[in-house]
């Protein structure tokens, strides 16, 4: 048996160094160099020229940009202005059908008849049956039109 001293120096050992009990060269030390920062090349320049130029880029394409959306909103409002001409328009076709309608109507125009041009209805006694027989054979229109010009 081990004296519980040298048992403990063993596992302290062991742990240390492993399975062969020998000390593992130590590992070198890298010494660590500064690196020197990598330069960026624009292709516009270096410097001040570079820090001008792409602040002169971006302003660019901020105007770009709010010139584009005023030209949106300028076609956005044409659009809707049209669309309320358009709206218009359709509510007075739509009034006008709705006249065309009523003007056609066989109410409107029995009414109108009656009223205005003093028609009435025929009675039992005034109205005239025609057959296929009475047919004049000079034509009906010649005939009521010698009639009217008589």
């Amino acid at each position: 048996m081990i004296a519980p001293e040298r048992w403990y120096e063993h596992q302290k050992n062991y742990q240390k160094y492993g399975i062969d009990m020998k000390p593992q060269p130590e590992p070198r030390q890298r010494t660590r160099r500064k690196r020197e920062p990598k330069k960026i090349t624009l292709p516009f320049g270096s410097g001040k020229k570079a820090a001008f130029s792409l602040v002169f880029l971006v302003g660019l394409a901020m105007i770009m940009l709010i010139i584009i959306t005023a030209y949106s909103a300028s076609l956005r409002y044409d659009i809707n202005s049209m669309i309320r001409e358009n709206s218009a328009l359709m509510g007075e076709i739509e009034n006008l059908q709705v006249k065309v309608y009523s003007a056609n109507n066989v109410d409107y125009v029995e009414n109108k008849a009656t009223s205005k041009l003093k028609m009435v209805y025929p009675s039992d006694g005034s109205r005239v049956y025609i057959s296929g027989d009475d047919i004049p054979e000079e034509g009906f229109a010649d005939i009521i039109k010698e009639k009217a010009y008589q």
